[in-house]
Formats: C-alpha cells, structure tokens, sequence
C-alpha cells in the first residue's frame, strides 16, 4: 500500500477540515504516525483515501453564504450581550439598593438605647 507522508495541518487542508478532524481521523484510522526532523508529526496516509476524498473547490458563493452565517451569528450574539448588559445594570442597581437598606439598618442598630426609644 502506497502511503503519503503529511502533517496534521497537511492532512486537514487536502480533506478540508480542521486539524483537530484530522487528528481524530488518524487516531480512528490507526495511521502511522512519526516526528519529522522538524518537529511536526508526520502521518502516514494512504494515497487511496487521499484520492477517494478530495476537498471540492469552494466556490466564491459558498464563502460569501459563510460570511452572511457568521454575520447573523454575530448579531445574535450583539443581542445576547445587550441582554446581559442589561440584567448586570439591574443587578448593581438592587446591590446598592441593598447596600443602602443594610446601612439605614446598621444606623438604626448602633444608636444609644435610649434614642431608640425617644424616636
């Protein structure tokens, strides 16, 4: 069996995946796997399973569909944060309405007896 030798980030980009995907793939796969001289590990691919799945070319269309998911996620997420924004203000402001009942109360606690009883 003919195999390719490729690094991980190698791997994803001719299968058009991350490299994590690939990583995964080599562990289920049980790829050779072998440390370059350069550093990186270097995984033994068949050329079978290479040529059987090559990445298609991504056309300008589909990256554009990309940018407007990702723009609608962000506004999701401008919205959720807007949210917590929100509910983080009405929670300093009950703190120091907290705050303030706490010290009337301390005021009233640390008074002499007998101010507390002439009002």
């Amino acid at each position: 069996m003919e195999t390719e030798s490729l690094t991980y980030k190698e791997l994803a980009e001719r299968l058009g995946t991350q490299p994590d995907s690939a990583r995964k793939l080599v562990k289920r796969r049980r790829w050779q796997k072998r440390k370059g001289n350069d550093g990186e590990v270097r995984v033994s691919v068949p050329v079978e399973y290479l040529e059987g799945t090559r990445a298609p070319d991504r056309e300008p269309a589909q990256d554009s569909a990309r940018e407007d998911d990702r723009d609608a996620e962000f506004a999701v997420l401008e919205v959720q944060i807007a949210a917590l924004r929100e509910i983080v203000a009405a929670e300093r402001r009950r703190a120091e309405a907290a705050e303030a009942d706490r010290d009337r109360w301390h005021d009233l606690a640390v008074r002499p007896w007998w101010k507390r009883l002439a009002g």
